[in-house]
Order: structure tokens, then C-alpha cells, then sequence
């Protein structure tokens, strides 16, 4: 089955329909899902003990329908409303184990009435099991708050690069506040310094060039200052502190973060593990067949056709024409000839007593003869009919016995139906004789209620009570179904000897092994398919646990690798301050940048009060032109 829908209304109508008549399980991933219709179809499904469990993307338009199925015990795996992992959207459906429903059709009224949509229903095996498998991915992935999409990853690396900034930034700031603290510079004595010196001879930027240059000379003096020693030792001691404190802290982090690859790559190894576990199993029950459903595998589907291969070579080598004139059918011919004479005498007898012996009896009864109680069976009642009505009479009364034995043998007129001949073989056998039975009975009754003078009170269903029945019956039915079984005899051996009619059965059984040569293999095929495609699909996932392991490495060795690069970082940093330290230039360049910085700022300062803003702007420029130059 591969059937393609393009129309709205009849994609709904196909998907409730499959839901409907789903028999095992149905599973759901859905982007959205606001139709209630197929809403309460699950729910029927749901109440009809089938295993539902159904995935929604994070959407407020889900919440009403996921109210619904929560109501009624389904399971569903959503992501919260606002997570910042992305929408789910994917739009299938997994059916009892065979059944796949995919397409761009979401389960909404707005697909169903407005929008142009697609659905593909089929049966395929491996489409099935790669759905299966994302499902799965999907909800193992829901639940336990992994990642599921590019975008995330990509927000995670940027947040990984900015933390690496970060970390660098954080380094560095935190070295120069212990400088800056270790140099305890007194800020506000150079701002207010700068502002008196520019109130003084306001705003003279020669005065601030002057004063610039004096206090660099003066901060050159601490690069030699010998009571520096111990301030650059405890210096040291707190940089490398720090120091150490940051790479120790980053290798933690480094060892967590592989620890937390490692738990990743063990819990998607064990995913996939599980299905191929589950394939195998699978597979093994198409090799070996199943004992608890009783379907056949692999293994005795070939057996079967060995075996009918078999039967179909001794059908073509084995024709065995067997005489009909044999010891065995000469005996049956004689036993069914000495059945015949006495199904004719028996059952001519019976037409004698129901139609001529009563009139006999009244006649000798009339003429004051008293004839005496007659014979239950009279042997010489085909010779009386021949006395008193003649050949015609004696023909139908000495055939009267075919009638019984041609209804219980149709087989001899040529009726090959098996149900019919069946039937009327009991009609032959029970009813013709229970009547024949019954009727010499009441005659029987009749007769000896005319001798004494009485009339018969006889009714038809009290037969049964009387020896008389049972001797006719008995007497009746035997020899019938012994007659039935030597005409099968004669049958079967006249066939045996008849080598068309040998042929022919032959031939017909041949085509019937033939016919059934082409099923067994068709389903072996199908088997065979089948595993073909579990094979398939096992390599496959042992392949993802190979390249899993090889991300998983690449992945630890990324870690090691931006760590170590981390680590390296701040190193350089450590060391660049610590030889600056060392040789004073770090303690000049800091208070100097602190002492102008605080001169610069008190001098500007006073300038609006004395001159107007653009004469403010020119001098402030100025400034900064004579403060950017360096000479340290």
C-alpha cells in the first residue's frame, strides 16, 4: 500500500478512518493539533485499551486538544510552552506496527477546509522503522531536556565562545584590580590638584603639557623604588593565586563537560543498542517463526517447501496402474451381487406388505380362512406380485431397492460435489429407511389388529416403540451402508486401473502442490525482505554507534583542545604581568594612567566656569591630544 491524498476533506476522513480501525497502537508527532474530531477518535482508541502515546510541538494552540487526550489518560510528550529549544515539526502517524501517515497536513480545521495539503499512507516496513525511530528519538529527547535542534546548538557554541571571552576578560580585570589596589593610589588629591592648577592660570594647556610631564617623571622613580620590593612580592604571590584559582577552576569545568559528553554518547549508545537488540529479536522470529502466534519463519517455510518438492517428485516418478480384475474387487463383486439379491428381495418384500398383503388377509378373513400372522420380511413376495399383477409390477418392486442405494452412492451418476453426495448418503441411509421401517410397522400393526378383529390405534411417532421397526430398520440400514462402502471399493479400483483417470488425479494434485510451491515462496520472499531489511537497518545503527563514538572523540578532544587554549591564555597574561611586575614597568604605566587620568579630570573640569562651550570643546581637545602621548 502506497496511496497519496491532496484533499483536505478526504485527508481528515482517511486519518480518522485509520485510527478507527487501528488494532495494537497509534503514534503521534504533531506540529499542531487543534481538530478535535480526530481528538476524540484517539480518545475512542484510547477506551478501546490500544497504546497511544503522542508528541506536540510547543504551540498555545495545542493546549486545548492536549487537555482533551491528557483527560483521557493518553500520554504526551510536549515541550513547555515557550522553550527555548525550537518547534517539533514534524506531522506523522505510526499505526499498529505497519502503518505509516505522513504529509504536510497538520491536524487543524485550517488544513482540513482552507489550505492546500498532502498526506502518504503506506505499509512499507523500513519507512515504518525510520519514523519509529525518530519518534523515539524525539521522546527520549523530550524527557530527559536534551537539546533537539541546530538552532540550540548554535546557542550554546556562541554562549561557549562568549564564556571563553568572558573568562579571558575576567582574568585580566581581576590582575589589574590587585595592581591598582597594591599601587593604593590617592585619586582625588590629583583631581583636585588639576583643578587648582587650571583655576590658577586658567585653563593653560602649556600648564597642563608642563605638569603631564612632570608627573611622568615622578611616576618613573617607583620602576627603582627600592620600598616597592615588598609590595611587588605580595603582588606576585596574589596574581598567581589567582592564577592558579582560574586554571584550576577551568580544568573542573573541562572534566565536567567531558564527563557530561561521555553521559550523552552512553545514553544514545544505549538508545540504539535497545533497537538493535529489538531487531535481532525481531529477526530471529522471522528465521525461527513464532510459537505464540504460530507464524511461520524462515526455517519452516522451507521445510514445507522441501517437503512439497517432495511430494511433487514421487507424484511425477510414482504412477502405479493397478488390473481391475484382481482377488480383491472379484471378491467385492460377489458380496455386492449376494446385497443385491437381498436388497431386492427385502425391499420387495416391503412393497408386497404395504400394497397387496392387507387385501390378501381381508380376502381370507372374508372367505372363513384364517391365514395366520404372515412373515416380518416374505422371501417369495416378489414371486406373489409376479402372481397377482403381472411383470410390470414384479419389475418395479424387484428394482424398488435402487432407489435408497442410488441416493446414498450419487457418486456412480457422476456428482463430484463432496457435501452433496455426503448429504444424500444419510437421506439414503436414515430417512428412506425410518419411512420404509414405519410404514411396514403400521402395516404390520394394521394386519394383526385384522386377524383378531380390532382396528389399529397405531400413531405414526409410536413406531419407534415397537421390535417390528427396529428389525426393518436394522435389516435395512446395514446392508445399505456395506453396499454404499464396496461401491466406493469397485470406484476407487476401476480408477486405479484407468490410466487417464490416474493421470488426471495426478496432474490435479501436482497443479495443487504448485499453486500452493508459489504461496510458500512468495511468503518466504516476503521473510526474507523482511530481514534483508532488519539487516539493513542493524548495520545502519551499528554505523551511528561507530560515528557516535567518533563524535563523541572529536567532541572531548574540541574540550581539550579550547581549554587547553583557555589555559594557555591566561598564562600569557600571568606571565606578561609578572615579568612587568617584576621589572616595575607594570606599577609606572598603572599609576601613571591612574594619576593622569585623575589630573585630566580635575583640570577640565574647571573650564566651563571660565570659558564658553566650544571654547570648552577646542581646550578639551587639546588635552587629549597632549594625554595621549606616552613616554613611559
Amino acid at each position: 500500500m502506497n496511496d497519496l491524498i491532496t484533499n483536505g476533506t478526504e485527508i481528515k476522513k482517511r486519518i480518522i478512518f485509520e485510527i478507527n480501525n487501528a488494532k495494537q497502537s497509534i503514534k503521534i508527532a504533531m506540529a499542531y493539533f487543534t481538530d478535535r474530531d480526530i481528538a476524540m477518535a484517539i480518545v475512542g482508541a484510547k477506551n478501546k485499551k490500544l497504546e497511544i502515546d503522542i508528541i506536540l510541538s510547543s504551540n498555545e494552540q495545542n493546549e486545548t486538544v492536549k487537555l482533551i487526550l491528557k483527560g483521557s489518560g493518553i500520554s504526551i510528550h510536549a515541550f513547555d510552552t515557550g522553550d527555548a529549544r525550537g518547534i517539533m515539526h514534524h506531522k506523522f502517524c505510526l499505526i499498529d506496527n505497519k502503518i505509516t501517515i505522513n504529509g504536510s497536513y497538520n491536524y487543524s480545521l485550517n488544513a482540513s477546509n482552507n489550505n492546500v495539503e498532502n498526506i502518504q499512507i503506506s505499509d512499507d516496513l523500513s519507512t515504518y522503522n525510520q519514523f519509529l525511530s525518530e519518534f523515539e528519538r524525539l521522546k527520549y529527547n523530550i524527557d530527559n531536556q536534551i537539546a533537539d535542534n541546530n538552532t540550540m546548538l548554535e546557542k550554546e557554541n556562541k554562549a561557549e565562545e562568549n564564556k571563553s571571552e568572558n573568562i579571558i576578560e575576567t582574568f585580566s580585570k581581576q590582575i589589574h584590580n590587585l595592581v591598582y589596589s597594591a599601587a593604593q593610589i590617592d585619586t582625588e588629591e590629583y583631581k583636585n590638584k588639576g583643578y587648582e592648577q587650571s583655576k590658577k592660570n586658567k585653563g593653560n594647556i602649556d600648564i597642563f603639557t608642563t605638569e603631564y610631564k612632570n608627573i611622568q617623571e615622578r611616576i618613573k622613580t617607583y620602576a627603582t623604588d627600592e620600598g616597592l620590593s615588598n609590595m611587588k612580592s605580595v603582588l606576585t604571590s596574589n596574581i598567581t593565586l589567582s592564577y592558579e584559582t582560574n586554571k584550576t577552576n577551568l580544568q573542573i569545568e573541562e572534566e565536567q563537560k567531558i564527563k557530561v559528553e561521555k553521559n550523552k554518547n552512553d545514553i544514545e549508545r544505549r538508545q540504539i543498542s535497545d533497537k538493535i537488540l529489538d531487531l535481532k529479536k525481531n529477526q530471529s522470529l522471522l528465521d525461527s517463526g513464532n510459537e505464540i502466534t504460530n507464524e511461520k519463519g524462515v526455517l519452516q517455510i522451507n521445510k514445507e517447501i522441501e517437503k512439497n518438492k517432495l511430494e511433487k517428485r514421487n507424484l511425477e516418478q510414482a504412477v502405479v496402474i493397478k488390473k481391475f480384475w484382481s482377488i480383491g474387487p472379484i471378491l467385492v463383486l460377489l458380496g455386492l451381487s449376494v446385497f443385491i439379491i437381498y436388497l431386492s428381495i427385502f425391499f420387495s418384500s416391503a412393497v408386497y406388505k404395504v400394497f397387496f398383503e392387507g387385501n390378501e388377509i381381508r380376502a381370507s378373513l372374508e372367505a372363513g380362512l384364517n391365514p395366520g400372522l404372515p412373515q416380518l420380511v416374505d422371501a417369495n413376495a416378489i414371486i406373489k406380485i409376479f402372481q397377482k399383477e403381472g411383470l410390470l409390477f414384479t419389475f418395479i418392486a424387484g428394482l424398488f431397492f435402487l432407489i435408497p442405494v442410488l441416493m446414498s452412492n450419487l457418486k456412480i451418476l457422476g456428482n463430484e460435489n463432496k457435501i452433496i453426495n455426503s448429504l444424500m448418503f444419510w437421506v439414503g441411509l436414515l430417512i428412506f429407511d425410518v419411512l420404509v421401517s414405519t410404514v411396514v410397522t403400521i402395516n404390520t400393526d394394521e394386519i394383526k389388529n385384522l386377524l383378531v378383529g380390532r382396528e389399529s390405534n397405531m400413531i405414526v411417532w409410536e413406531v419407534v416403540k415397537y421390535g417390528e421397526f427396529w428389525l426393518i430398520f436394522v435389516f435395512g440400514m446395514f446392508p445399505l451402508i456395506l453396499t454404499h462402502y464396496l461401491i466406493n471399493y469397485l470406484i476407487k479400483s476401476y480408477n486405479n486401473s484407468k490410466i487417464e483417470i490416474v493421470d488426471s488425479e495426478r496432474n490435479r494434485k501436482i497443479q495443487i502442490l504448485e499453486y500452493e510451491m508459489i504461496i510458500l515462496t512468495s511468503e518466504k520472499e516476503s521473510l526474507e525482505k523482511k530481514i534483508n531489511e532488519n539487516t539493513e537497518i542493524i548495520n545502519e545503527l551499528k554505523e551511528n554507534i561507530l560515528l557516535l563514538e567518533t563524535k563523541t572523540n572529536t567532541n572531548k578532544n574540541e574540550i581539550e583542545d579550547n581549554y587547553n587554549e583557555l589555559l594557555k591564555q591566561i598564562k600569557n597574561i600571568f606571565d606578561d604581568f609578572n615579568s612587568r611586575i617584576k621589572s616595575g614597568k607594570l606599577f609606572t604605566k598603572v599609576i601613571f594612567n591612574s594619576v593622569i587620568s585623575s589630573y585630566k579630570s580635575g583640570f577640565i573640569r574647571f573650564l566651563p566656569e571660565y570659558y564658553a562651550s566650544d571654547e570648552v570643546a577646542n581646550r578639551v581637545k587639546e588635552i587629549e591630544k597632549v594625554s595621549s602621548v606616552t613616554i613611559l
